[in-house]
């Protein structure tokens, strides 16, 4: 049987009325007050596709600063790994740094003592990387490969890449942030030529420093060797970053400011500087010009797999080059925009050296519209990443190999010709006279037609061997008549158009032979040892052919004599008939014609 309700009085059952009203009230207040006691969802057991979704679920999505609560002194900020604080709103700063995008230039002025401010988000940090890569990319330069999953905690010196570690979590991104400056401030004494200090880095990953700089913790400083930095750090999070215009000098600049270019990447350094190699060599130098040579580009494409690829790109590489006492570009050696500033009185041409078929091509560069007798720095340089460059393009603020230094003749009897129409191999200093010859291109064209026209008198002796006939009636089962031409016409251009250097001096080479001493230099002189070395005999007092002594008249000279194996060539390739032969080794006759490359 049920317990009857007790009785209430009159007074009891208002109370009692207005205590259910009061809780029922109370009810409806915490139900919209907070929904999530009133609603519920279903999660999912299947987890996206989003590669953040682990992350989220392995840490509590508040990371909350109780003490920083009860002081009240900083707003609440809440952190979520992969999520862009734009997204959940973050109060503004007075001093809030800029934001940079992904492979995105920035391009500022910095006065001496300022400090500009930057971050690169979660957000972007682990947004989608690039899908259009380079096929010779900073990262291949080095001959590794930094994926994200394979750094761990690495370092290298001297401007190389430099990891590190935030945490041992396998959640982190390799971000690179790449400085460079084009434009420095000058002093004020132009008699000093004292570069400013170089830039400072900075960058943190702490919340409690968004503004990192000289003064400011936790951060990290890295300072800008030749203008340039490429600071290489595993992140997890928001990355802030400043740079700061050095002003720890006693010296006194000009209030012209830093000319700045500032990226960063998640995909590959924005800016790079290769300082393991100039990947450059000097082939020879006059008074007026010089032509350099750039390395194979495919020795820095460190797996190989894009030969087709450089077979279809002639010119990949550009050349800049400064006068010694060119000031501008002290300090700022390693920066590609600085070189590309330029001396206007310097012309560089670039064209492909000859290379046999199947051959990766060798770019050369023709220097022109320099000053004899004087010192150069040159550098190697590549426009973007070899395929594009610009903002937003994976390397696409330019590589810029380590600085070579060269010098130019003084005097006119070695001229630097190129680009001939028969001996197309022929790039290098031969015998000259400016006065009888005052441009290049007539003293290409002047030796070019010389050497055709010995190889026609070649041709006609070739032609009555049967070259078109049977196996068994050539002259030989190895070798054909193109193989003979092909060796006989390397030969003729090396002994016809002889290499040139005015050097006259000691230590005398085994490759290196004395030439024209029993003549005068064009202007006139003589050189002061003439009479003793132009009377031990016929190869020092006279050229190697009598036409460039009576033509020519360059004066005295030596010349780098050819490789034996271009005469070996001739005998293996072309008939018996035509009684080709070489001097033996050892003979006055071998010593003064031909060097050997183990001599």
């Amino acid at each position: 049987m049920p317990m009857p309700f007790p009785k209430l009085s009159p007074l009891q059952s208002r109370l009692a009325a207005s205590l259910i009203a009061s809780l029922l009230l109370l009810l409806l207040y915490f139900t919209f007050a907070f929904p999530h006691f009133a609603y519920a969802a279903d999660v999912d057991s299947i987890q996206p596709e989003d590669h953040n979704h682990e992350r989220l679920l392995e840490r509590p999505f508040l990371d909350v600063d109780l003490e920083e609560l009860e002081l009240g002194e900083r707003s609440y900020e809440a952190e979520f790994i992969g999520v862009d604080r734009g997204i959940i709103g973050r109060a503004p700063t007075g001093n809030e740094p800029k934001e940079v995008i992904n492979n995105r230039l920035e391009t500022i002025n910095i006065a001496l003592g300022q400090t500009v401010s930057y971050m690169f988000s979660n957000a972007s940090l682990y947004g989608e990387k690039s899908t259009t890569k380079a096929f010779l990319s900073p990262l291949r330069i080095q001959g590794r490969d930094l994926e994200e999953d394979e750094v761990g905690d690495e370092s290298r010196e001297n401007g190389e890449l430099k990891l590190k570690a935030r945490q041992s979590s396998s959640n982190f991104r390799t971000l690179y942030i790449s400085v460079t400056a084009c434009v420095q401030p000058t002093a004020l004494d132009t008699s000093t030529h004292v570069p400013p200090p170089q830039l400072q880095l900075y960058v943190s990953q702490s919340a409690n420093n968004t503004n990192p700089g000289p003064g400011t913790s936790p951060q990290d400083m890295i300072e800008l060797e030749g203008g340039y930095v490429m600071h290489a750090l595993n992140a997890t999070g928001d990355v802030y970053f400043g740079v700061f215009g050095n002003n720890n000098t006693q010296t006194a600049y000009t209030d012209h400011p830093w000319e700045v270019e500032i990226a960063a990447s998640i995909d590959a350094p924005y800016h790079y500087y290769y300082d393991s190699s100039d990947n450059l060599s000097l082939v020879d130098s006059d008074t007026g010009s010089a032509l350099l040579l750039a390395g194979n580009p495919m020795k820095l494409d460190g797996n190989g797999q894009n030969q087709a690829k450089w077979m279809d790109v002639s010119t990949p590489f550009s050349l800049f080059a400064r006068d010694m006492n060119d000031q501008t570009i002290v300090g700022l050696e390693n920066s590609y925009c600085a070189w590309t500033k330029g001396e206007p009185g310097i012309q560089v041409g670039r064209s492909v050296a000859k290379r046999e078929v199947g051959e990766l091509p060798n770019e050369q560069f023709y220097v022109q519209g320099l000053s004899g007798g004087s010192k150069y720095r040159a550098a190697l340089a590549m426009d973007g990443n070899s395929t594009n460059s610009g903002s937003g393009i994976v390397g696409g603020g330019g590589i810029v190999f380590r600085a070579t230094n060269f010098s130019t003749l003084s005097d006119g009897n070695c001229a630097v010709i190129t680009n001939l129409s028969f001996c197309d191999a022929v790039s290098y200093a031969v015998p000259s006279n400016p006065t009888k010859f005052p441009n290049s291109t007539a003293l290409a064209d002047f030796y070019d037609s010389y050497a055709l026209q010995q190889f026609g008198f070649f041709q006609n002796v070739l032609s009555m061997t049967p070259c078109d006939t049977t196996a068994s009636a050539q002259y030989s089962l190895a070798r054909t008549c193109e193989d003979c031409s092909a060796a006989y016409k390397q030969w003729l251009c090396a002994v016809a158009i002889p290499r040139c250097t005015e050097n006259l001096e000691p230590p005398f080479r085994d490759y290196l032979r004395v030439r024209a001493m029993g003549y005068p230099f064009p202007n006139g002189s003589y050189h002061p040892d003439h009479v003793e070395l132009g009377g031990q005999g016929a190869f020092v007092n006279n050229s190697r052919n009598p036409m460039i002594d009576k033509e020519v008249t360059p004066g005295p000279y030596r010349e780098l004599l050819p490789c034996e194996d271009l005469c070996y060539q001739v005998v293996q390739s072309c008939p018996a008939s035509m009684t080709f032969d070489c001097p033996l080794p050892g003979s006055i006759s071998f010593d003064q014609s031909y060097g050997q490359i183990n001599g």
